[in-house]
């Protein structure tokens, strides 16, 4: 019986063989030694085609392996080394798939099909143009929550201490009590976009201006006024929605606080637009 083949599976032959690589001999039920040989092919996914069917196959396939394989399991049998085919006939299958491939559209090889590239049409954006300013420097001064003043500026603007003081003094005239509390705020929009697409478009700039202002605005309250100094941010105001809140507030126009500062004799009439707008119903 110590000499006794077994047939395995090529499954449990296979986890036999690791097994014993790793050290572990002792495994199997009994207490003699099972000798066999475990085939590696060279395509493993066909291994489940090498198991033998009978014993008589077996006894021709498999020899007794050498004292050494005894002591450690089963021996693995060198993999066949591959088929090679003649030149000729290499040549000659080479030739029949260039047949093939020019047969006609009817052949297909899906292997060696091209990767076929569809154009999409990429829909841009028709241009928005809501204002005819594109860009503007703002100083905006909230006082007492009851009063914003934006005041367009020169893009080199060296004047600002002086226009603050201004707007300070404007604001105690229009609401004949002192200013406890301001704030200074700055909004700049540098020109048009650099996107070939959108360099029209403008409704970026309104928007940004609006939501500005809704921030400065947010904590005034519902009696507040809206002084506009310049034309740019008439203008821009203006072209804003119909219902933008910003429409709700009481407006007065007059020229830039620059000019103001710079030009004394147009501050009466700035002084009779602000008065007329906000109290000419009192």
């Amino acid at each position: 019986m110590s000499n006794r083949l077994r047939e395995l599976s090529s499954q449990h032959a296979f986890q036999t063989q690791c097994l014993a690589q790793m050290g572990v001999v002792t495994w199997l039920n009994g207490v003699e030694n099972v000798v066999g040989q475990v085939y590696l092919p060279a395509q493993p996914w066909q291994a489940q085609g090498n198991v033998l069917a009978d014993s008589e196959a077996l006894d021709e396939t498999l020899s007794l392996v050498s004292e050494h394989d005894r002591v450690s399991g089963f021996s693995a049998k060198a993999a066949q080394p591959p088929v090679m085919l003649d030149p000729q006939e290499k040549q000659q299958s080479v030739s029949n798939l260039r047949e093939q491939l020019n047969a006609g559209p009817e052949i297909i090889v899906e292997d060696l099909q091209p990767i076929e590239e569809l154009a999409v049409d990429i829909e841009v954006a028709t241009d928005v143009h809501l204002t005819q300013v594109s860009s503007i420097e703002l100083r905006a001064y909230a006082l007492s929550n009851r009063l914003l003043i934006l005041s367009d500026v020169p893009a080199v603007f060296s004047q600002q201490e002086e226009i603050d003081q201004l707007a300070l003094k404007m604001a105690q005239a229009l609401l004949k009590d002192p200013v406890e509390n301001w704030q200074r705020y700055a909004f700049a929009w540098p020109g048009t976009l650099k996107n070939p697409h959108f360099l029209n478009r403008t409704d970026w700039l309104i928007g940004a201006l609006e939501s500005s202002v809704q921030r400065w605005t947010q904590g005034f309250l519902p009696e507040a006024k809206l002084v506009l100094a310049g034309s740019k941010i008439a203008q821009l105001m203006d072209d804003l929605p119909s219902s933008s809140p910003l429409k709700s507030y009481p407006m007065a126009r007059i020229v830039s606080l620059s000019e103001l500062h710079r030009i004394p004799e147009l501050r009466k009439e700035a002084w009779n637009s602000m008065q007329t707008s906000f109290f000419s119903s009192h």
